[in-house]
């Protein structure tokens, strides 16, 4: 009860400060804009929008453990937090009279927010987050949708793709594996193993299901033979 009553009241706390940055953007003033999530963010966890921007996303994530358990749903606030700054970014590129440098750089701001947000977002998803507590899948869905023009960094693909076998869409689990082996061509993780284990996974399960998720049994057999070879 009193965690519930905890991630109740932080909830309130981030509607909040996210409709007063919402106000704040429709005005036009960024810089309080993005001084109220930064507040609510040092408020909340003891960290500022500065600090999860500069680190590595699977740093930012091990600042959410705690007894040893990483706690995902704080991690999905953190995540919501993160996308509302994008879209400030995004929002002081429309602004009229500004250069083009100065527009180039606040989009790339915002499209770099929303990659972590959506990183952070699957990860929470994927080790158990309350879907319902902040419409996650729905905010998922919408940064893919905005970000489709864009090539994802290996390890958020890797969680794309743990999130659509989640969800039983064993095809779309196999389209952002590939893409995982083709983005990480040359970084120090190798994820054909991750791969392999997919396939794995898949042949274990009935007939009925691989046709459900779109990845019929001959297919992944003729992926996992493909890897091997």
């Amino acid at each position: 009860m009193f965690r519930k009553d905890y991630l109740l009241r932080m909830m309130e706390e981030m509607t909040e400060a996210i409709g007063k940055a919402f106000t704040l953007r429709q005005q036009r003033k960024h810089t309080e804009a993005l001084s109220e999530l930064d507040e609510l963010l040092r408020r909340q966890f003891g960290m500022n929008l500065s600090l999860l921007n500069s680190l590595p996303a699977e740093d930012v994530i091990e600042m959410f453990r705690f007894r040893g358990v990483i706690e995902v749903d704080n991690l999905q606030q953190a995540a919501r937090l993160i996308e509302e700054e994008a879209y400030i970014y995004g929002e002081k590129a429309r602004v009229e009279g500004i250069d083009d440098q100065e527009k180039q750089d606040s989009e790339d701001e915002g499209l770099i927010r929303l990659m972590k947000s959506l990183h952070f977002y699957l990860y929470a998803l994927n080790h158990g987050a309350n879907p319902k507590l902040l419409d996650a899948p729905e905010r998922v869905q919408s940064i893919l949708e905005q970000t489709n023009e864009y090539e994802l960094p290996a390890r958020t693909e890797k969680q794309l793709a743990l999130y659509q076998e989640q969800h039983g869409r064993y095809d779309l689990a196999e389209n952002s594996w590939y893409r995982v082996l083709r983005v990480g061509e040359g970084q120090l993780v190798n994820y054909r193993e991750d791969v392999k284990a997919f396939y794995e996974r898949l042949s274990k399960l009935e007939d009925g299901q691989l046709e459900q998720g779109g990845l019929p049994r001959q297919e992944v057999e003729e992926g996992l033979a493909e890897l091997i070879r």
